[in-house]
């Protein structure tokens, strides 16, 4: 939770968070969350996706419903992007129901990156020892 108070503020989260990707910087990150985060984009290898926080239970119910469907034939940011637009139709019902003023399509998902690659999702052969 985002307080008012020094201890829980955004800034310090952002911070926490940047310094902790910071120590992994040749391997791929994804952030999901509800802030910018600008200092995000000094973190090379990240994919950031920002929602927007009316529509926290319909962007996870989404992007686990996509990883489950998708991991093994689409890239990450191609997942993103098809979150992107589920999302777009579904908050757009339910922002209608809420009577809110949000209009536009871009404004329920962000995505940003600095990959160098398509990171893909690969299938790990267990090893059962008898």
């Amino acid at each position: 939770m985002i307080s008012d108070d020094g201890l829980y503020s955004e800034a310090v989260l952002e911070e926490c968070v940047v310094e902790k990707l910071a120590i992994i910087p040749d391997h791929t990150k994804i952030v999901v969350c509800n802030s910018e985060f600008k200092s995000l984009a000094e973190v090379p290898e990240i994919l950031h996706v920002r929602y927007h926080p009316i529509t926290v239970l319909p962007t996870f119910n989404c992007m686990i419903e996509i990883f489950n469907k998708r991991w093994q034939t689409l890239d990450l940011i191609s997942m993103m992007q098809e979150l992107k637009r589920s999302t777009a139709i579904d908050s757009l019902s339910f922002m209608y129901n809420l009577r809110s003023r949000f209009d536009h399509r871009d404004r329920y998902i962000a995505i940003k990156d600095s990959l160098s690659t398509l990171p893909t999702f690969q299938k790990k052969e267990e090893k059962h020892s008898l």
